[in-house]
């Protein structure tokens, strides 16, 4: 498990918890995830990088990942940070930024499977929240007991699915069900999905890698959110689930409770 953060103390009226485990098959957890607030409390920054695996140094191109968002991150605190625009504008640069890092790094060491990870990340401020991601790593919202996916996945399963050339369940045990089109560093040029939402008190939202969704499906994930007393406990029980679902990926998942 890594995680990055000058200050993990959400604000006094969020919860926020995450939870990453290597899973019950692979030895590294190329996972990455980090949670943090401004100094001011004015809005506060979440993500989870999951390395793409079966490439080289899977758990190096999260980490690079979530610190390059980082460090935009701090650059960006006092530069209109109300902003749900020029929030955007900070999601989208960032994860632009460390894609060249990561595909310069693959192109100076010519790495023969280049190394790369999807990203899912966050910025929760007055009554918005700003979501970007890129490859299979989604985001949750529980609204009024419903669940609803604020991300689509990058992957050619998902392009099958939108085409109707397979259906749910055929997903589910197709060869290439782990072959995603959209990610952080193999490739020179990417485009991350970004938008807008608006919060209510009471949301509950989900940050997670594949390694969750791949065993739990979502209305299990709805009433563990449901249920939940605190984030922490719905980050243990999510990935719990997991685990006893088969644990076959790393799993990681980051709660944020309003």
């Amino acid at each position: 498990m890594k995680y990055l953060s000058d200050k993990i103390d959400p604000p006094k009226d969020v919860d926020i918890a995450a939870e990453s485990h290597p899973g019950l098959v692979r030895e590294c957890n190329e996972d990455s995830f980090v949670y943090c607030r401004d100094p001011d409390e004015v809005n506060y920054f979440v993500a989870v990088a999951d390395g793409i695996g079966g490439h080289d140094s899977g758990d190096v191109a999260s980490l690079l990942c979530m610190r390059e968002m980082l460090v935009h991150w701090k650059r960006s605190l006092h530069t209109d940070a109300k902003n749900p625009r020029k929030i955007r504008s900070f999601l989208d640069k960032s994860i632009k930024d460390a894609n060249e890092k990561i595909y310069n790094l693959n192109s100076v060491f010519n790495i023969e499977h280049p190394m790369g990870t999807t990203v899912v990340a966050g910025v929760f401020l007055d009554g918005h929240v700003v979501i970007s991601h890129a490859g299979d790593s989604r985001c949750y919202r529980l609204r009024n007991g419903e669940i609803e996916r604020l991300t689509n996945d990058h992957s050619y399963i998902a392009e099958l699915l939108k085409a109707k050339v397979i259906d749910p369940e055929e997903a589910k045990y197709h060869p290439f069900a782990h072959v995603i089109s959209r990610s952080v560093g193999p490739i020179e040029s990417l485009e991350p999905e970004t938008n807008i939402f608006d919060t209510k008190p009471r949301d509950r939202y989900l940050f997670c890698s594949d390694g969750l969704t791949t065993h739990v499906e979502d209305m299990e994930i709805e009433s563990i959110l449901y249920d939940a007393v605190t984030a922490q406990s719905a980050a243990k029980e999510l990935a719990r689930s997991a685990l006893m679902g088969g644990g076959e990926d790393n799993i990681t998942v980051l709660c944020v409770f309003l």
